[in-house]
């Protein structure tokens, strides 16, 4: 507010509001003042806050062999043009010639690039930008059972499920089970992915540029016969029982003849036919018993003793059926 002194001179006198005062006194009182990390928040249209932390930060990115230069010089048209940086890392730029760039961020490329032509004596001050149009070298390779494969650029700090909801989420078919290969390396990473959120921020790995991940193909059991919706489904979490099976294939029909069902199992190379009773697992009698990748659940029908008793040979056809007609 304005005042005027005994003088007659007239002084401005800056007051605070009582609440920032009372805030800074009690900052001040406990340490000196530090700048905390910003939180964003932001109001969704369903009512739900969303906060995040302005953590993340931009990685020191660096060009690389094969990247592609846009390189401009203000005042002039001999610098517009894009140029890609050679196995050796070089750029041929006029009138400079070659022009070593690979390893060097944007900034310290302007610099040098910039440093030659005045020691070359080609101009006093100039003034050059170089823009990546193309980082061939900063991606990451995303394979298997995602939606768009492909390779995507890394611009930024980036973690594993970022990546995988870059390329579309997951598919249908995908195993709950990803591999992550850091650049140089032989030996992957295996990442178990989780629905339980507290346990997705443990398997949420780091991604760095090169990388390579690759979500594999969850395993599949074959159920045939006399079921409502004969198919391959596929194991959730790599676990699935006869019960859940058989729920996937929308039930069996009335024909059923459930207490003479078969497994028929890859063993050793060959194939095995294990029976097994589902109306005793119904009933409780028995326990329900797992499936394993490729398994054929056949349900038989009870119309006549040629179809309890149908061959091994005709189920393996009906289930390659099924096989191919799900690809």
């Amino acid at each position: 507010m304005l005042s005027i002194d005994r003088t007659g001179r007239l002084i401005l006198i800056l007051t605070t509001l009582p609440f920032v005062h009372e805030g800074l006194r009690a900052q001040t009182a406990s340490g000196p003042l530090t700048r905390d990390p910003i939180t964003v928040t932001s109001q969704t249209p369903n009512g739900l806050v969303q906060e995040a932390a302005a953590t993340g930060k931009l990685q020191d990115l660096h060009i690389g062999i094969g990247d592609l230069l846009q390189i401009t010089m203000f005042g002039t048209q001999d610098f517009n043009a894009d140029f890609r940086v050679s196995s050796s890392g070089n750029i041929s730029l006029p009138p400079l010639g070659l022009v070593h760039v690979a390893g060097m961020s944007t900034s310290e490329a302007e610099q040098s690039i910039e440093r030659q032509l005045v020691e070359g004596g080609f101009y006093r001050e100039p003034r050059v930008s170089v823009f990546e149009k193309e980082y061939v070298t900063q991606g990451v390779s995303i394979l298997g059972e995602v939606k768009n494969p492909g390779v995507y650029p890394l611009l930024a700090d980036r973690h594993l499920l970022d990546l995988l909801s870059q390329a579309g989420g997951l598919t249908p078919n995908a195993s709950k089970s990803v591999s992550v290969t850091h650049a140089g390396q032989n030996t992957p990473s295996v990442v178990t992915l989780s629905s339980d959120p507290e346990l997705a921020a443990t398997s949420n790995p780091r991604i760095q540029t090169g990388d390579t991940i690759v979500v594999a193909t969850a395993g599949v059991v074959y159920v045939i016969g006399n079921v409502n919706k004969p198919g391959g489904y596929p194991m959730t979490d790599n676990q699935i029982t006869v019960l859940q099976a058989l729920a996937l294939a929308g039930g069996n029909s009335p024909m059923a003849a459930l207490d003479r069902a078969q497994i028929v199992r890859q063993v050793k190379g060959a194939r095995e036919s294990v029976p097994i009773s589902v109306k005793k697992i119904l009933d409780g009698r028995n326990k329900d018993v797992r499936l394993q990748a490729e398994d054929i659940l056949f349900i038989p029908g009870s119309a006549g003793k040629n179809a309890a008793t149908r061959s091994m040979e005709a189920i393996l056809q009906a289930a390659v059926g099924v096989a191919i007609y799900r690809r």
